[in-house]
């Protein structure tokens, strides 16, 4: 399950998608696990798009709009506003959170009560080897974070009434108390969004968190000490640009599972166009087969979905070389996300009507 609130972040969705039904399903084209796409229903979300994803198989459910409280919309504000003045806001943030707040609605027995187990997934996160591990976890199972209580990208959790009320008047209804309560963030560490209440939340009320193992032998024989998990969430901005230098650092993006591009490191229209696109600004190079295989699983969904050609074979994730590749310029990605710019400032246009918006 995983989320999508425009036709940009749909590219994403789709890549999330198509490419966990293909890592769930190794062996065959079974459909014994269902994938399924929340639209919030003020989404931009063009008719062009939910074709698509039907014609993939993909179960399209419109979820109400979960808008933040006033003391977490301030908050976020305050949050941006930290990162505006780092002049690092169009980089990590260049627009605002929000629609994602509706994820919450995986808890909903409404919509979900069929299954024991849902594997929710966020929009920026490839899979890349056989995921069916992660269902058999028990939930509520996630990686850990840097900053939060646990990572939100990758969850296995289990469908549930009373915590889906919990969370709805959590994100709609939080007060500044309750931020304080369960945000695990220092004062200075921008970043706050809802993975920061929803985690700290469940944690505290409905643990224990069964985090995913790191790859690492070593690790694996101090769990306590694991930072972060290597093989179902490995979160690429985490990952210091040195660490490209370590041939180690590619074998662990070699045999991760799933990928996580967290904070804006991809653009999807720039990698949807271009296979050599590069991420942000600080983007190793030793990232470039991962960047360059959801540019393929995109390609691929996609001709499944407009069914122009006779069904391809899956592309194939190729191994990271050990060339030193260095680092994207800075001249390469400045004119990447002027154009993401630009084409955001287009689509919302005053002149522009969502009819106009949902013909693309």
């Amino acid at each position: 399950v995983t989320i999508a609130t425009d036709d940009y972040y749909a590219k994403g969705a789709l890549v999330t998608l198509h490419s966990a039904r293909l890592h769930l399903q190794p062996s065959s084209a079974s459909s014994d696990v269902d994938t399924v796409l929340m639209v919030p229903k003020a989404a931009g979300l063009s008719r062009v798009w939910r074709k698509r994803f039907r014609a993939l198989g993909v179960t399209v459910v419109e979820v109400p709009e979960v808008s933040p409280s006033k003391a977490i919309e301030a908050a976020m504000e305050r949050d941006r506003q930290q990162l505006a003045e780092s002049g690092v806001l169009e980089v990590l943030q260049p627009v605002p959170y929000g629609g994602a707040f509706a994820k919450i609605h995986a808890w909903d027995p409404k919509l979900f009560g069929q299954y024991d187990k849902v594997l929710l997934l966020d929009g920026d996160v490839l899979a890349k080897r056989d995921l069916r591990g992660l269902l058999e976890l028990e939930p509520l199972a996630a990686s850990k974070d840097l900053n939060d209580a646990f990572n939100y990208g990758v969850l296995v959790l289990r469908p549930s009434s009373s915590i889906h009320a919990e969370l709805l008047r959590l994100l709609s209804k939080g007060t500044e108390a309750e931020l304080a309560r369960y945000s695990t963030r220092k004062a200075t560490e921008a970043g706050l969004c809802d993975q920061t209440l929803v985690a700290g939340y469940l944690a505290a009320h409905h643990g224990p968190v069964h985090f995913f193992e790191d790859l690492r032998k070593a690790s694996r024989k101090q769990p306590k000490k694991w930072l972060l998990s290597t093989e179902y969430n490995l979160v690429v901005s985490y990952r210091a640009s040195d660490r490209c230098d370590d041939p180690k650092e590619r074998s662990r993006v070699d045999a991760a599972r799933i990928v996580h591009f967290a904070n804006n490191w991809i653009n999807f229209e720039a990698l949807a166009s271009d296979r050599e696109a590069p991420g942000r600004v600080d983007s190793p190079r030793c990232y470039k087969n991962a960047f360059r295989y959801w540019h393929d699983l995109y390609h691929h969904g996609l001709a499944l979905a407009e069914g122009k050609t006779a069904e391809p074979p899956p592309p194939t994730y190729m191994s990271s070389q050990l060339e030193d590749d260095g680092l994207a310029s800075p001249e390469e990605v400045k004119e990447v996300f002027l154009d993401f710019r630009r084409a955001r400032a287009e689509a919302s246009a005053p002149g522009r009507t969502q009819s106009e918006r949902s013909e693309e």
